[in-house]
């Protein structure tokens, strides 16, 4: 299931740590972390069908290493690139590309607090 900013728990764990280490990395890094922090046992194809997952979204690219043969992995998104991107899709197929619906939703049949209109009022007197 996709739930994490549309992607799937492991999906999100890969982006995560190429937003963390900011560097290409390896298969082999990869899968090492996968195995020794995230506990997964993994075989080879597994990751593979990852990876290229998210180079079919270009969340990432798989590039020829220098030092070696084997590609390294980096993203091609920030984390809040991905997140906004995710967002205004979200508002533009759940409702119907309309911040006012987004914010209608989100307050259903409570009320916003004091200071959730003030920081409201003040974004948009800011646009």
């Amino acid at each position: 299931m996709k739930n994490n900013y549309g992607l799937t728990n492991t999906e999100l764990l890969i982006m995560e740590l190429l937003w963390k280490e900011a560097r290409p990395m390896s298969f082999r890094e990869i899968m090492d972390v996968a195995r020794k922090k995230w506990k997964k046992e993994w075989k080879v194809q597994t990751l593979n069908t990852f990876l290229n997952g998210l180079q079919k979204t270009k969340l990432i690219r798989a590039e020829r290493s220098l030092a070696s043969s084997y590609n390294v992995y980096y993203a091609l998104v920030t984390r809040e690139q991905h997140i906004h991107k995710w967002t205004k899709e979200l508002v533009e197929v759940c409702y119907d590309n309309s911040l006012v619906y987004l914010v209608k939703a989100y307050i259903g049949d409570g009320q916003l607090s004091e200071q959730e209109k003030k920081e409201l009022k003040e974004f948009f007197i800011n646009l």
